[in-house]
């Protein structure tokens, strides 16, 4: 399998890093018109990878026909700026992007790891005029990482042990207490109310001031397990931003989705309180508006 990096500032050694370790890949290349940080490290990255016994060949051009043959494109940001600053410059990127993607590697599945993830995955889908499953959004993954690491601290115990939910869009992140479990048990058996809406308050602001750019750690861990479930066919269910088809909308939203060969296979249907099925009438009104005039 080949994967192709567009952009990537800071983020794109950890990034070629993580996934070339997997040993799943027969080629990552990474492409982009100013290709001087991954050249400088690319023969340490290329080492570290022998060591740890991956034969991923790493591949540095300025080609945009390297894209050519490519099973997954994860598209990245440039640079560190603002959250507030980023949506012009990272608009512009998706639109360049999408013109060599449609060219070179029209069928790949794509990974939108850029901060507005929601809606730049909305606008590159309808450039490549992509199929439902073809373009996955990561935003959400920080807020729902913290959420696992808070109840894992608070109760004691292995995060391997805790699983999480939530729905949501670039600007808001929505915990689903009730499908929070620790080995199975409701978080509702082993936390009280009151420090549950607590984790929740702190989520939600956690996901306001974070972006990607500032977590490429978290952000290759993310994009690791994403192309696992793409290349092993797992059918793993990850909250992603995916796209929401109705008579009434087409959107992506950040919500539980299987992620197989095809990508965004599925999206789980959820069982949400009253309160739930308000705020994510909110989030599908409001974010159909956004991402239909970015």
């Amino acid at each position: 399998m080949k994967i192709s990096l567009l952009g990537g500032g800071s983020c794109i050694a950890p990034i070629a890093s993580t996934i070339g370790h997997l040993n799943l890949l027969s080629e990552v290349v990474w492409v982009d018109d100013r290709p001087g940080l991954l050249r400088d490290s690319l023969q340490d990255l290329k080492q570290a990878l022998a060591i740890g016994g991956s034969d991923t060949e790493l591949r540095v051009t300025q080609e945009w026909s390297a894209l050519a043959d490519s099973q997954i494109v994860i598209l990245l940001p440039h640079t560190s700026r603002p959250i507030q600053t980023q949506r012009r410059s990272n608009a512009s990127l998706a639109r360049q992007f999408a013109r060599h993607i449609k060219r070179y590697a029209s069928s790949a599945r794509v990974i939108v790891a850029m901060p507005s993830a929601c809606s730049l995955a909305f606008y590159v889908d309808c450039e490549l005029e992509a199929e439902a499953s073809q373009v996955i959004g990561l935003s959400g993954g920080i807020g729902c990482a913290y959420l696992k690491t808070q109840i894992a601290h608070q109760l004691s115990v292995s995060v391997q042990d805790v699983a999480v939910l939530a729905i949501g869009n670039d600007e808001t992140i929505y915990p689903l207490p009730q499908y929070c479990r620790v080995n199975g048990i409701p978080l509702d058996e082993l936390l009280g109310a009151r420090q549950i809406d607590a984790l929740t308050e702190t989520v939600k602001d956690i996901h306001k001031k974070s972006s990607t750019i500032d977590t490429p750690y978290t952000l290759a861990a993310w994009i690791s397990q994403i192309v696992t479930a793409i290349a092993l066919d797992k059918k793993r269910i990850m909250c992603v931003s995916s796209l929401i088809q109705s008579s009434a909308a087409r959107v992506y939203l950040n919500v539980p989705t299987q992620i197989s060969r095809n990508g965004a296979e599925s999206i789980l249907q959820l069982d949400l309180t009253d309160t739930q099925r308000e705020q994510f009438t909110q989030l599908v009104a409001k974010s159909v508006k956004e991402q239909r005039s970015f």
